[in-house]
Parts: structure tokens; sequence; C-alpha cells
């Protein structure tokens, strides 16, 4: 018996056809998904660590940045690298001091040693450096008087062994000269050294740069221990430590304080290169010294340490 076929009805699907219809039938598109802003930023940090590691193969930790505090922990690794952000402004390239005015020497803040992995050796200027070069040209230091507004730029160890008497007068530099008790007290000091010396011994007088603060003293010394003009004694202290006094108002308070009138060509000299190029604000003026901060007494070099060791086992325990 023959059977029929329908040429014209559908052939029958075979098996897999129907289990990949079913697979159709019942699939849906998934919903896409969107990174929240803490999965983003956990990505990218994963992604920045994966890439540390391939650029680090030898798995030690990496500080991409470092807390200013630590700097100095760091320093000895390069012997060629000197922080020198921990320098008064403009301190590098100042000259360290004057010439002789009588038996005193004007002169830049000398800074002691645990400033020397700041400062490049030919440049290092710690009172070490400053007895052996006064011997050298045959002047013995017995007194330095000090009239910065900090205590932490050297410790008197080096001047005590030396005999060298050591005398503070804190003096503000930023927006007031030296009141008038400092000035007395100064010019006291001075005379009284003087006075009872037995063989000639030199005075090292600084302030921060030896400058304004340091000739301001030294002209109000000079008005009273000898018969001279402002003007002269201006131009003396400028002749010993040039430029001299180059802020305004410390040469306008000079003329005040003596009654005298400041005559016309007595023009302040302009800020001095080395400070010019250190420091400047948005009007192109010297940056105050960074001493001159009107607050109590800075803490010792010392005590300094001792609070970044601190921050630092802060930082590693958080």
């Amino acid at each position: 018996m023959i059977a029929s076929m329908d040429l014209n009805a559908s052939p029958l699907p075979e098996d897999d056809e129907e289990i990949y219809e079913r697979h159709i039938e019942h699939y849906s598109v998934p919903e896409e998904h969107v990174e929240s802003a803490v999965e983003i930023s956990r990505r990218e940090r994963e992604e920045r660590r994966k890439k540390l590691k391939r650029d680090r193969p030898d798995d030690h930790p990496v500080h991409v940045s470092q807390p200013q505090v630590l700097d100095h922990f760091y320093q000895n690794r390069n012997p060629k690298f000197y922080d020198k952000s921990r320098l008064p402004p403009g301190w590098l390239d100042c000259p360290s001091a004057g010439q002789e005015i009588g038996c005193i020497i004007p002169s830049k803040v000398p800074l002691g040693e645990s400033y020397n992995d700041c400062i490049p050796p030919g440049k290092r200027y710690s009172f070490k450096q400053v007895i052996h070069q006064q011997r050298v040209l045959g002047r013995k230091l017995g007194l330095v008087i000090d009239l910065t507004n900090t205590s932490r730029y050297y410790q008197t160890t080096d001047l005590k062994k030396e005999g060298i008497k050591h005398v503070k007068i804190q003096c503000r530099g930023r927006d007031a000269v030296p009141d008038n008790m400092s000035v007395n007290t100064f010019v006291y000091e001075v005379s009284q050294f003087l006075l009872r010396q037995k063989s000639k011994k030199y005075i090292l007088v600084h302030c921060t740069h030896g400058h304004n603060r340091t000739g301001y003293m030294i002209v109000h010394y000079l008005m009273r221990s000898q018969s001279m003009s402002v003007s002269q004694a201006i131009k003396f202290f400028s002749e010993a430590r040039p430029p001299g006094i180059y802020k305004p108002d410390y040469i306008d308070a000079l003329y005040t304080f003596y009654h005298e009138r400041r005559p016309e060509m007595v023009i302040c000299p302009p800020t001095p290169e080395w400070k010019r190029s250190s420091d400047l604000d948005l009007n192109g003026e010297a940056v105050p010294d960074d001493d001159d901060d009107g607050s109590p007494i800075a803490l010792p070099i010392g005590q300094v340490t001792l609070l970044c060791v601190i921050e630092v086992i802060r930082i590693v325990s958080s």
C-alpha cells in the first residue's frame, strides 16, 4: 500500500530546532548596568593599583605623594637634593656678613647644623663657620645679639663653648620697626660690653638677613655714641653692609625719631636681587621675613622635630 503525501504541508521540525525555538522564546535581553560613583571610584583605584604593580614589579609600596611634614626624612636618600623651603626666603644668596662698624659686625642669621641637609656645602653658614671666618680676619667674637622673632634657627651650644655671650632681643620685622625699649636694650648691651672688655672683642649683630632690623639698631647706636646726622649714620651702615636698610618705613622712622628732616637726596635702595628673586608678593614687593609672624617665639628645632615624628606616627597608623 502506498501512502499518500501532502506536498503542501510543512515538514515536521527536527529535535534541535525545537530546542532552539524554546530557547529563543524564553530569552530576554539583560538590562544595561549603570555604574554608581562609588563603583567607578573603586574600579579606577583598582586599575591604578594594577598599573603601579606592572610598573613596579618588586611589589614594594609606592608613595605617590608624601605629606610635607615627611620631606626631611627622605632628603638623605639623594645627596644632591636640598630642601630650600625650610630656609628663610632669600637667605641662601644673601651675603653672610658686612664690614665691621667699630666693633660691630652686621650679619645674616647663622643656621644650625640641623639645616645642613637644606644647604649646599659651599653656602653653609653656622656659628662654626662664623667663628672660623672671624678668626681668619683676626677678630675674636665676644657677644652675639639676636634680633630675630624666633628661636628655631640655631642652638647657642657652640657659643657657650667659645665663651661668647648671647643676648636675645626679640624684634618683629613685619608692619613695625623695633620698639624703643628694644632699641634702648640694644644700645645698653653694646655699650656695656665695650666698656667692660679688657681685650678687643667683636659683636656680631643679626636679624634674618642682617639689613633692616640690624641696620636700624646700629644706626641708633651710632647716633647715640657719635656726633653724626641720621643721613651720615644710614650711609655709614649701607657702606659696611650694602645696600643697607631697604625698607622705607625704617628709614622714615629714624628721621622722625631724631627730629630730622629727610633730605630729598636720600633715596631708599631697591630690594636686593637675592631677596627679590626669592619671594615677591603680587605687587612685586619683598615678602616679609618668615619669622616675622608677630606670634610668640617659635618652638626650638628639637621640639619641631619631635612634632614631626609624632605626625609621622599618626599618618602611618591611620
